[in-house]
């Protein structure tokens, strides 16, 4: 109760808005990096969802909602960016633990019928009074903030397992878990997020061998299952397709054979295969200057142009030049995280900061590298850029918290330079 009302104080006491210039707060190069994704995404979705016009749909449904979205997004960035530097990000550490709480319950919801929505074949949305919503994509957000308390809260006492390694394995295992039986790929991207967290945080490196080594005999059990036992899981059939499709040896390991063209194989042609395939087409045809924009001919036969596969898209018009330049983005995204971070003293601030950048960044890095056959098909979007309102609110919401942690990070800097500068004076005066 205490800390809420200074959280209370903290915002009422932070001066006003008194100019449009003054919504936009926090690092210009966040802000830049942004709109730049976001104009991108207007050029490419809008380019990529010519596939729906073969399937008599509206395809300019899917422009006119990710214009929406943006809009949207960009409000959202304003909102909690404003927010998080009025109430001080000590109030997200305080408020950690209920949104990791939220986070739970929103996933839990994702098994009853009542609230779940089907996508695509998986139950990994919940509707709530007409919302469509991916708890998961919440979840990620929450687990980088509640990690970042724990880390904050025992920063003198980092190597303790019981008050650091073993909370952080049991919040991040519970909500793994959950994810887990529906959605193996994103189950994998908190373990992930879980493992660099861990690293940020400097916890011994003994203990991150452990961790190593506990996660590939995991990894590797749970592929045994997948290959052996895929009906244990929902989606244990597409999981197992889609392993076989990026590792096709891993054929040899499964109990199931398939007829193809009269002949007995080991191996099943898949959904998954044929968009690969499309894929590397788009990209064969894109280089090395690519067709224009809207020049896009895979677009037609891609079902996921506009969200799964819209760097491929993006490729194919653009050529090298769109490739690199995609990459540099985000690239730099990272580079300015680290910037803001290398001006916040608080462990939390800090880990928060490159915690969410690494969600986004990592995450764009999976898209591309299944673009290009180099990662399984993971359903993952590209950040700002796909088709998809809740990857992109959510996304935004990161954004937000990044700007508003940099605006504070930036005004305590002034105020103790300012504060040297008078104390060099006094001293020069004496």
């Amino acid at each position: 109760m205490d800390n809420f009302k200074e959280d209370i104080k903290n915002f009422l006491s932070t001066k006003g808005i008194n100019s449009f210039g003054d919504l936009f707060i926090g690092n210009k190069v966040i802000w830049l990096i942004y709109g730049i994704l976001s104009l991108i995404s207007i050029v490419a979705v809008y380019s990529s969802s010519g596939i729906l016009v073969l399937k008599s749909h509206n395809s300019s449904s899917i422009f006119f909602k990710q214009l929406f979205y943006l809009l949207v997004g960009g409000l959202v960035v304003i909102g909690v960016s404003q927010l998080v530097y009025r109430l001080k990000p000590g109030f997200l550490k305080n408020i950690a633990p209920a949104l990791y709480g939220i986070a739970i319950i929103g996933l839990i919801m994702t098994f009853f019928s009542a609230f779940s929505a089907e996508i695509n074949g998986a139950n990994r949305w919940i509707s709530i009074l007409g919302i469509t919503i991916q708890p998961s994509e919440f979840a990620k957000v929450a687990l980088v903030l509640l990690i970042a308390r724990i880390f904050d809260k025992n920063e003198d006492n980092v190597g303790d397992k019981n008050k650091v390694l073993y909370q952080i394995l049991l919040w991040a295992g519970l909500m793994a878990g959950i994810i887990l039986w529906s959605n193996f790929s994103t189950a994998l991207f908190i373990a992930t997020i879980t493992f660099v967290m861990m690293i940020l945080g400097r916890i011994p490196f003994k203990q991150i061998l452990a961790i190593i080594g506990i996660g590939v005999v995991g990894a590797g059990i749970m592929a045994g299952i997948i290959l052996q036992k895929p009906d244990l899981f929902p989606r244990g059939k597409t999981w197992q397709t889609r392993l076989i499709t990026y590792a096709p040896f891993l054929a040899n390991y499964t109990s199931d054979s398939y007829v193809v063209d009269g002949e007995s194989t080991k191996t099943k042609p898949t959904g998954d295969n044929y968009q690969i395939t499309q894929s590397k087409i788009a990209i064969a045809k894109g280089f090395p200057f690519g067709k224009g924009p809207g020049g896009s001919e895979q677009r037609f036969k891609l079902s996921q142009a506009y969200c799964d596969f819209i760097y491929a898209i993006i490729i194919e018009e653009t050529g090298w030049f769109g490739t690199i330049f995609i990459l540099v983005i985000y690239f730099w995204l990272s580079v300015q995280a680290l910037l803001i971070a290398r001006k916040i003293t608080h462990t939390f601030d800090t880990l928060v900061v490159l915690g969410l950048t690494f969600v986004m960044t990592f995450q764009a890095f999976i898209h591309m590298m299944v673009v290009v056959e180099l990662f399984p098909v993971t359903g993952q979007t590209l950040p700002v850029i796909s088709a998809g309102g809740t990857s992109l609110l959510f996304i935004s919401m990161q954004f937000g918290i990044i700007l508003g942690m940099s605006k504070y990070a930036e005004e305590k800097a002034i105020k103790q330079n300012d504060s040297n500068n008078k104390n060099k004076v006094e001293q020069t005066n004496i």
